[in-house]
Order: C-alpha cells, then sequence, then structure tokens
C-alpha cells in the first residue's frame, strides 16, 4: 500500500501596536494575514488489499483526492485595565477569517474572549466563536469499502416494532408475507463506507467559561464549561447504518427518501447492503465541564547527587450532555449519548473520566506512573427506546481503572531507553453480547489485553 499526503503553504502577516490606552501597561495589539493552502492526498491499495485478500480486512478503495483555500484573518488584543483595584488585568480579544474554499465556497468566523484577572493569582475567562470546518480529503473523496456494524433489520421478527410500516418493508424488497416473520440471519448487516464529493461545510457556535487559578508557585488549578453545538455535521448518513434504518421504516417512512434508497435487499428478504456514505446530518450538542490541576515541587536531594522534581497532573472531564439530532428535518428525534454506548451512539461516551499522572525526575531518571478512570456507561436503547435493561445481554459497562508503570534512563550521549508496563491491575473490558461490536468491546476506548511489557530507545544527534 502506498499513501502519500501533501499540503502547501504560503503564509504572510504582518504584526504591530497601535496605542496604548491609559489605564492599561500594554498597548493594543493586532494581527493582520494571508493564507493559501493546498491539501492533497493519495492512497493506492496493494493488489491484496483492493481484491478483498487479506484475512481480517476489508476490501481498500483508492483514495485521491485535492482541494485548495485562499485565506484573510485578523486579529486584535486589546488590553483596557493594568493594575487597578480589582483588576489585575482586563483584556478583550477578538479574531475574524474569511476563506475562500474551491470545493465549498466562501465562509467566515470568528471569535472574541474577555481575560479578566482580579488579582494576579486569579483569572476568569470567557469566549464565544462561530467557526466553520471544511470537509477534509478523506471525507470528500476516501474510496468506498465495506464493513459490518452490529444493526437491527426493522422487518425482520425481531426487529420489527409498532411504528414499522409495513408496506415500506414490502416496497423495498421484503416478501408481504414475510414481515416480521423472517429471522435475521445475521446480527451485523453489511454497510457501504466512503467519502462524498457533495458534502459542505460544518458550522459550529462555541461558548466557554472558566478560571485559571495559581494559589502556589506549585499548583495550577483551571476549570473550564463549555457548551457547544455542531450544524451540519459530517459523519455517516443518518448518524450510522442503524439508525438509517430506523430512519428509513420507523421515521421517515418515504420509500423515495434517502434513507430507504440507501437500502437494497436480497431475494430471500434480508439487506443486502446499506449505502452510508459521508453525508452533512443533523446536529450536535455536548457540554461539560474540564477540571486540571498540576503541583510541581523540587526537592535538594536525589539521585547521583542532584536535586529532584515531583510532578502531579490531574486531568479530567465532566460529560454533562451529547445530543445528537441526525437528521436536520426532524428537530425531535434527538438521540441521547452522555453516559451511553451502543448502535445509536457509537463508542462509550461516559459522563466521567480521568487521567492521574505522578512523575519523578531525579538525576538521569524518571519514574512515572498513570492511572486512568473511565466511568460507567449503559446501552443506549435504554435512553433513547425505552429498553429495559433485563432484555439486554449487557446493559451497561462498568467503571474501569488502568494503571501504567514506566522508568527512563537519559545517557549523556544522547541515547535515550525507557521500559514499562500498560494495564498492570489485568483489567478485562466487559463483554457486550449482541450488541454487536466486531470485537465484543470498544478496543478504541478499553485496552483488550493484560499486562504488557515495552522497551524503547531513541538517539538525539
Amino acid at each position: 500500500n502506498i499513501t502519500s499526503i501533501d499540503q502547501e503553504v504560503v503564509q504572510a502577516t504582518v504584526t504591530g501596536d497601535l496605542w496604548t490606552i491609559p489605564t492599561a501597561d500594554y498597548p493594543v495589539a493586532v494581527v493582520l494575514g494571508y493564507e493559501h493552502r493546498a491539501d492533497s492526498s493519495n492512497f493506492r491499495p496493494d493488489t491484496f488489499l483492493s481484491s478483498g485478500d487479506v484475512l481480517g480486512f476489508n476490501a481498500g478503495d483508492v483514495t485521491k483526492g485535492r482541494y485548495s483555500v485562499e485565506e484573510i484573518f485578523g486579529e486584535i488584543s486589546l488590553p483596557l485595565l493594568s493594575d487597578a483595584p480589582f483588576a489585575e488585568d482586563l483584556t478583550l480579544w477578538g479574531a475574524a477569517r474569511s476563506s475562500d474554499y474551491s470545493n465549498i465556497g466562501r465562509v467566515s468566523s470568528f471569535a472574541t474572549a474577555i481575560n479578566w484577572s482580579p488579582i494576579e493569582s486569579l483569572k476568569f475567562r470567557t469566549g464565544y466563536q462561530e467557526a466553520v470546518r471544511a470537509p477534509n480529503v478523506n471525507e470528500l473523496f476516501q474510496g468506498q469499502s465495506n464493513g459490518f456494524p452490529g444493526a437491527d433489520d426493522p422487518c425482520s421478527a425481531g426487529g420489527i416494532t409498532a411504528a414499522t410500516d409495513r408496506a415500506l418493508c414490502v416496497a423495498t424488497g421484503v416478501d408481504p408475507d414475510a414481515v416480521g416473520v423472517f429471522t435475521q440471519a445475521n446480527p451485523q448487516i453489511e454497510g457501504r463506507f466512503g467519502g462524498n464529493p457533495d458534502l459542505t461545510e460544518e458550522t459550529s457556535e462555541t461558548f466557554t467559561i472558566g478560571l485559571v487559578w495559581e494559589p502556589t508557585d506549585s499548583l495550577d488549578i483551571t476549570v473550564d464549561y463549555y457548551d457547544i453545538e455542531i450544524e451540519d455535521a459530517i459523519s455517516v448518513l443518518g448518524g450510522g447504518l442503524n439508525n438509517t434504518l430506523d430512519l428509513c421504516y420507523n421515521e421517515i417512512k418515504d420509500v423515495n427518501s434517502q434513507y430507504c434508497q440507501a437500502v437494497s435487499r436480497r431475494g430471500d428478504n434480508q439487506v443486502d447492503v446499506v449505502n452510508v456514505l459521508n453525508a452533512n446530518i443533523g446536529t450536535i450538542e455536548t457540554s461539560g465541564v474540564d477540571l486540571n490541576v498540576y503541583y510541581s515541587t523540587d526537592f535538594g536531594f536525589g539521585l547521583g547527587g542532584s536535586g529532584s522534581t515531583f510532578d502531579v497532573a490531574f486531568n479530567s472531564t465532566f460529560l454533562d450532555t451529547y445530543d445528537v439530532t441526525p437528521v436536520a428535518d426532524l428537530p425531535d428525534r434527538v438521540d441521547v449519548c452522555a453516559g451511553s454506548f451502543g448502535n445509536t451512539c457509537g463508542s462509550p461516551l461516559p459522563e466521567i473520566s480521568w487521567n492521574l499522572r505522578t512523575t519523578l525526575n531525579t538525576g538521569n531518571w524518571t519514574f512515572s506512573a498513570l492511572l486512568r478512570y473511565i466511568g460507567e456507561v449503559d446501552d443506549d436503547q435504554i435512553e433513547n427506546n425505552d429498553v429495559s435493561s433485563r432484555d439486554l445481554p449487557a446493559p451497561s459497562i462498568e467503571d474501569e481503572y488502568y494503571m501504567d508503570l514506566t522508568m527512563a534512563y537519559a545517557f549523556e550521549q544522547g541515547l535515550y531507553v525507557s521500559v514499562g508496563a500498560t494495564n498492570i491491575f489485568d483489567t478485562e473490558p466487559t463483554p457486550i453480547g449482541d450488541s454487536a461490536e466486531q470485537a465484543n468491546t470498544f478496543p478504541s476506548t478499553y485496552p483488550l489485553f493484560g499486562p504488557r511489557v515495552f522497551v524503547s530507545a531513541s538517539y538525539k544527534f
């Protein structure tokens, strides 16, 4: 397989100070600029992969495409107060950008923020941003390939509900006498995934508010609340294969809709394939709180007769909402995904997750321990489809802890060697049974293997 990725960038900026407001210590600063970018990507699979003759992989297709953009942008920093009562610093900031893409046309974005420090050790900050994300080369031009996600056929005996349009099942290829009677042959349904050159841009609105507190030279604490709404989000059609089937048979109920047109069946009533190429779907709304704590202290003793530094870093996210509206025309159809996993929401989105890392640097040695926590999540059918947990093979995935240890030594000649072990508690992922993930869990979230030892080395010339 051969992959080539090229990016061409030309940028010019002008920076300068304008004037100083009498109540501030720093001048008004501006940045004006122009940028040209061109991104291209080319993936060419070898004969074996393109023919599907590699065990464990679906056939791969060529990805090839290019787009360019011309941009002008500006930023301004406006200090208003310095060394004033209850205002050690008060600064406004703003930015704007106009972009002309070769594929989606002209778009614009802007951002604004306020930073206020009533005292030197405490800073409050808030910001608002309207941003644009253009589809990338893979989203536009990725070659089509097949996958097999878990899904329920709404026309089968196990998938039919009171909301299912039985006439629609017949119109899409099911024998009239088989509707709600035939057995779905496989809990995984074949889907065709890939790029879509007709994609348009995502737009988003982001609001943040938070604080930075440094009570001592050794301790930093940051707390930030965020609220993000993304419109025309780029994802697979309908937000997923299972969603596409549900939208066709239980929601839209129109044989000419793009969701029903995406479904093709075989003569035995089974779904043959569902075409869920990339598409601009509805909206994604998420909010939560990020809490980060960093502590560092020095000691006058250590290995090799030198001092030591001990660091503790705690990074956490508390997810409040993660709501997906897969179809803009159905604003009341909202998939609630915070604290859930499954065919609708995909990979787990725990409401609480955090990392705690401790590091000791002494002499040429570094010792580090990382403790990771992933909160409990529930099958999304409980929240979104009112399914009883008693009817699910794995109604929840319990919270998990993972511990990694690392030891490293820096040689004087530029050689750096580290050795360590991951998942030393031998934490095993919770099997999810008929939820139909091919690995019976989510490998991108939960490590599949028990303790593993690694050794690595690098050399700096």
